[in-house]
């Protein structure tokens, strides 16, 4: 993702309120959508963002910076593709 922790926590910030974006976009656009599960979704895409943001900042600490931060880059990427997933199956 970024070259920096800022950037890291800027692209995160951004990627999460996409997938918050579209859940919300799906239950404008298909009235058959259980709302419930719309803002289930959310809720975990606000959770997940936060504790990527809390694991950015512990990265600082980290003996290799570099490999934590590649395997939390992963870890995003593979969160995020889950909660694209959930909106898409609603």
């Amino acid at each position: 993702m970024g070259n920096s922790i800022k950037d890291f926590k800027k692209e995160i910030n951004y990627v999460f309120g996409e997938v918050i974006d579209e859940a919300n976009y799906k239950l404008l656009l298909n009235s058959e959508v259980d709302e419930d599960k719309v803002e289930a979704i959310i809720d975990e895409a606000v959770t997940a963002y936060e504790d990527f943001y809390e694991k950015i900042n512990a990265g600082r600490k980290a003996d290799n910076k570099k490999s934590y931060f590649k395997q939390l880059t992963i870890d995003v990427e593979a969160k995020v593709k889950e909660l694209l997933n959930k909106i898409e199956n609603l």
